[in-house]
């Protein structure tokens, strides 16, 4: 449901707002992607980098308000990310997604069939 570029911006913003950077991060993903993220949330108003920190490290950054009041929409948003619809919801997203995952099934739900009802007549 959730890109993985989508799932590793949350990632990195847990980071960030824990402050301690995710070792399995540079692991899993290359520095450009990372790196690339972190320009998205700067430009989208969700980070900020921190004065006199070196740019590209999650280190470098602080949220630019509280992570409660930072919203999928906005990560969405600023990443040019969306949801993944096209199938069902796996067991192991609401495993890892918990509350949040029930509330996005909804919207995957409801998404799916909507889309099953634009025909291709009507496109």
């Amino acid at each position: 449901m959730l890109t993985i570029q989508t799932q590793v911006a949350i990632t990195i913003l847990h980071s960030i707002a824990t402050s301690h950077e995710s070792h399995s991060l540079g692991r899993l993903f290359s520095t450009n992607i990372v790196s690339e993220l972190l320009e998205q949330l700067e430009m989208g108003k969700i980070i900020r980098l921190i004065p006199g920190k070196e740019k590209g490290k999650i280190t470098s950054y602080e949220l630019t308000r509280p992570s409660v009041n930072i919203s999928l929409l906005d990560i969405l948003e600023a990443t040019g990310e969306h949801l993944n619809c096209n199938h069902p919801a796996t067991e192991d997203f609401y495993l890892r997604y918990g509350n949040t995952a029930k509330k996005l099934g909804v919207v995957n739900h409801m998404t799916r069939l909507y889309l099953e009802e634009i025909k291709l007549n009507d496109l």
